[in-house]
């Protein structure tokens, strides 16, 4: 409606469905028996003591504790259900997984609260030594543009975080949102883990523009990303920044889903696909703005043709391999 309400829509998510989703997910990705077998599958090489960070999204939150906001972040039940699973099933000791936002906060209340595991490490950006000066993005076809803003630096670092370069794994937990390049999902979601303000400086024109690729194409992401996990239970169709809005395309209003791959060009074009049905479904609802978001996507066949870095297509998908499990 436009108002505000005081209420939060994280505070509907139930954890026990969000939990039998992500094991059903994991089961259907791999074509594993069980859970440990899945992540087995998943982390490459695994052997007791690697380290696994686990990249959540928290553009929108607030960097005041007194303060929650009804924007649309990474829930802590997404993150509870993926410690959970790795603890449980494959004994990975706590204190080997990293839960980050280097570039953001992660709220002590609504976040590091609620979760159970009090021995995983918490960093965002108010931890210490956080960038790698050993690993940069490397930008190929398009250069960086810096903003017309007096307040930021000449040059941007591009460093990456340590919780990237000094792990063995990562997990990418991501969001359902649209965005000026049509969708921020498993791609953009690592422009959290280069120093501010290196991000601004990749925004002219992100859709179009090599950027997002060649941040993906940086080698602790490239190599070390073993899963992109999407927070579907809420999504944004109509921008990345406010709280969600009822959904169109998708049973009940809301998408109520995860989605699961290995392909984070795949993974970003069914995400895609999935906004623009809804931008379709809503009609004269959608903002303009919105409905040329969904159709400036170069940066995936930029990705695909350049980099290699999976797949993209638009439906009917004939090489992702899609499916779609209902759950009851």
């Amino acid at each position: 409606s436009g108002k505000f309400r005081e209420d939060r829509y994280y505070d509907f998510i139930n954890q026990e469905p969000v939990t039998r989703m992500l094991k059903e997910g994991l089961l259907q990705l791999t074509g594993a028996e069980s859970t440990e077998n899945a992540w087995l599958k998943l982390l490459t090489n695994y052997r007791i003591g690697h380290k696994i960070t686990i990249k959540a999204n928290f553009n929108n939150a607030s960097f005041n504790e007194r303060i929650t906001t009804n924007r649309l972040d990474q829930s802590v039940h997404i993150i509870n259900a993926t410690v959970d699973s790795l603890i449980s099933t494959l004994n990975v000791d706590a204190r080997d997984i990293v839960v980050t936002d280097p570039s953001r906060w992660i709220h002590p209340e609504i976040i590091k609260k609620r979760c159970p595991y009090k021995n995983i490490t918490w960093v965002d950006t108010k931890s210490k030594d956080l960038w790698d000066k050993s690993e940069t993005v490397e930008f190929s076809k398009d250069k960086p543009v810096r903003p017309d803003n007096p307040k930021l630096p000449r040059d941007a670092s591009f460093r990456l975080a340590r919780v990237y370069t000094e792990t063995d794994h990562i997990i990418n937990l991501c969001l359902f949102k649209n965005h000026g390049c049509g969708v921020t999902g498993a791609m953009k979601n690592h422009f959290g883990a280069i120093e501010p303000p290196s991000p601004k400086f990749l925004h002219d024109g992100l859709g179009e523009k090599s950027y997002i690729a060649d941040v993906c194409n940086s080698g602790s992401i490239k190599n070390k990303v073993r899963i992109n996990i999407c927070d579907a239970v809420f999504g944004n169709w109509h921008n990345n920044v406010w709280s969600p809005r009822p959904w169109r395309s998708f049973p009940n209003g809301n998408p109520n889903s995860l989605f699961l791959g290995t392909d984070p060009v795949a993974f970003d074009s069914v995400l895609l696909q999935h906004i623009t049905d809804e931008v379709e479904a809503q009609g004269t609802n959608a903002p303009q703005w919105v409905k040329f978001a969904v159709k400036n996507h170069q940066f995936l066949h930029y990705a695909m043709n350049y980099h290699r870095l999976g797949i993209h297509e638009h439906k009917p998908f004939s090489r992702i391999d899609y499916l779609q499990v209902r759950m009851s």
